[in-house]
């Protein structure tokens, strides 16, 4: 059976993840799905995670840090492999364009 006062001491109020966000995630998903966009579905997956688990996990040790290095760190390797990412879909649109045309 269900027993809430477990559920309670396991800490999960404090890992919450906002409906809000979860609908945000959803609106942003349900288009590239209806028009097969998988790459850009992924993308959007691997940023929705990255941004969870800065909430869940990383935010109060960055908070305890006491300095914005880490915060620096963690965002930069974020955006790192966003940029990666789009740049590898360019590069493999310009090959298939390459080859398409050789």
């Amino acid at each position: 059976m269900l027993d809430v006062d477990t559920l309670l001491n396991l800490g999960l109020p404090n890992h919450l993840i906002s409906i809000w966000q979860v609908f945000l995630y959803i609106a942003f998903m349900l288009p590239c799905l209806l028009f097969q966009r998988t790459k850009l579905c992924l993308l959007i997956t691997y940023l929705f995670a990255y941004y969870l688990a800065f909430l869940v996990y990383w935010g109060e040790t960055i908070a305890e840090a006491g300095s914005m290095v880490p915060f620096a760190v963690y965002a930069l390797s974020g955006l790192a492999i966003v940029v990666l990412f789009v740049a590898s879909s360019y590069s493999e649109r310009a090959q298939m364009k390459q080859n398409q045309g050789g």
